[in-house]
């Protein structure tokens, strides 16, 4: 067996555990309440701002207020023509990436090191298979939860808001566009999880671990941003959102390949520890 159908193998099995498990049942239930719950609130909140203060002057706010938020007039002119809607549902799953990731998949590695039952693939497979495997199954099962939430969310809004509040073109095609941008950054989130879950041989320990990691991860992109010292930023994939966003290819091809590069060096670095240490 190759070592590409060894990574295929662990990954489709690592979905399915998931997608199958209690955990991920309970994830993608509260995601799709919680879809629902924000498309009927935006929703209902846009129309009313949009009746008292006209649909022009509502969209000339949500400009300036974009343009404030990204610090770029034309980023703030380019979001603008997407509905709000979908720009809260954007920023809330950017936002909830690492605790969907961490949920996931802090016992991804550290569970069957607990139990050694990891020993059964690591005789069957590569270790550096394995190990990508677990990267690749995780970062699926968050895109597929992602996907579902936000198709979910584009469905209600064409129901509530109907016509007059978001056509089912823009709908779909910046819905679409936002979901893409959620790759990278779950990508560079999913592959921490499990650096840090093959670390350890309790799963406890590991959500404790994670945690503290995102956490601090967190708490320095906020005061890299208020003290704006821009090095503290580059190490919280949630801040290459700007980049992602951008209406300009190359200043998405960059945010893409910081996210992607912060997954594969996270997964190089996770795979030649595993490699070695005793299971």
């Amino acid at each position: 067996m190759t070592a590409l159908n060894e990574v295929g193998l662990i990954a489709s099995r690592e979905m399915r555990k998931n997608l199958r498990s209690l955990k991920g049942l309970a994830l993608v239930s509260l995601s799709l309440l919680g879809a629902i719950a924000v498309a009927f609130l935006i929703n209902k909140g846009h129309k009313l701002q949009e009746g008292r203060f006209g649909a022009e002057e509502l969209r000339t706010g949500q400009e300036m207020v974009l343009s404030q938020a990204y610090d770029d007039p034309q980023m703030g002119k380019y979001l603008a023509e997407a509905p709000a809607v979908l720009l809260a549902l954007l920023a809330i799953t950017i936002w909830l990436s690492p605790l969907i990731a961490g949920v996931l998949g802090f016992d991804a590695v550290s569970g069957e090191l607990q139990h050694r039952t990891v020993r059964y693939w690591t005789v069957r497979a590569r270790r550096a298979s394995y190990f990508v495997g677990k990267v690749l199954g995780l970062w699926g099962v968050v895109a597929a939860l992602t996907l579902v939430m936000h198709v979910f969310i584009w469905i209600v809004t064409l129901i509530v808001g109907g016509a007059g509040t978001a056509p089912a073109s823009a709908t779909v095609g910046w819905g679409f566009q936002f979901y893409l941008v959620t790759l990278p950054i779950s990508a560079a989130w999913c592959a921490l999880v499990i650096l840090i879950s093959a670390q350890f041989r309790n799963p406890i320990v590991t959500l404790f671990v994670i945690s503290a990691v995102f956490g601090g991860l967190w708490i320095v992109n906020i005061i890299g941003r208020l003290a704006q010292i821009k090095p503290l930023t580059y190490l919280y994939p949630n801040s290459y959102d700007a980049l992602l966003l951008s209406p300009h290819l190359n200043k998405v091809a960059l945010g893409a390949a910081i996210c992607f590069g912060i997954g594969v060096l996270a997964t190089a670095l996770g795979t030649l520890v595993f490699v070695r240490r005793d299971v």
